[in-house]
């Protein structure tokens, strides 16, 4: 399925600073405009089929969605977060450049759960590591149930190793986020998603600065593919 779209970070960066010029905070000005070159979200938005529609789990400020739109790239796209002032700012952006018609924002609990809206693709970007380790396996399934066959589960977060990288990622969200994270292999997310009837179409891995990331997309097989492998 082809994309067509290829974007650098600089290529972001011009995009989200004047998407974002008319956010209040400094600091959430600061972080959009800057976030390519920390986050490889080049690299996720290369991965998004052209006019798809797309969830965005745990979607902070609407950075993704709102350049998407923006893009002209997706068909629609939904994105939510338990943090009510960054739905907050994500609507607000989208009100700002007339995105409203194409994404749309929620403020959702935890303990909502996952919404399964039928969209073609589920982007999940650093949130796995903020999950208790103990709900992690769950976290996933959940991730995986609502993503339709021949559907995209496209996930980014960060390493385990190097240790000296994975401590710079856990340092930078204890004083960013005021929170002790667990980072998750690849490898066990992978683990978690087959038996739920995906398999993986990418796994890559990039460092940025001194932060180290993967990337995983994984397709949602369909029931007829399944049937042909076990005759």
């Amino acid at each position: 399925m082809s994309t067509e779209i290829n974007l650098s970070p600089a290529d972001i960066q011009r995009l989200a600073s004047p998407l974002y010029a008319g956010a209040a905070s400094a600091k959430v000005r600061l972080m959009a405009t800057y976030r390519s070159h920390i986050c490889p979200l080049h690299e996720v938005i290369n991965e998004v089929p052209a006019q798809s529609s797309v969830l965005d789990v745990g979607c902070g400020h609407g950075l993704l969605l709102n350049l998407l739109a923006r893009l002209g790239h997706i068909r629609q796209g939904h994105g939510f977060d338990v943090a009510a002032p960054a739905i907050e700012v994500a609507r607000q952006m989208a009100d700002q450049h007339g995105l409203s018609a194409v994404v749309d924002f929620e403020h959702r609990s935890i303990a909502q759960g996952i919404p399964d809206l039928g969209h073609e693709v589920v982007t999940v970007i650093d949130v796995l590591h903020h999950v208790p380790n103990q709900h992690k396996a769950a976290f996933v399934g959940a991730l995986c149930d609502v993503v339709p066959e021949g559907g995209l589960l496209i996930v980014k977060d960060m390493v385990v190793r190097p240790r000296w990288r994975a401590a710079a990622n856990r340092m930078h969200d204890l004083i960013m986020a005021r929170q002790w994270v667990e980072h998750l292999d690849p490898d066990q997310v992978e683990a978690w998603a087959v038996p739920r009837g995906m398999r993986v179409m990418r796994l890559d891995h990039f460092n940025t600065w001194w932060y180290g990331h993967w990337l995983l997309v994984l397709e949602k097989r369909s029931s007829t593919s399944e049937s042909e492998q076990v005759r």
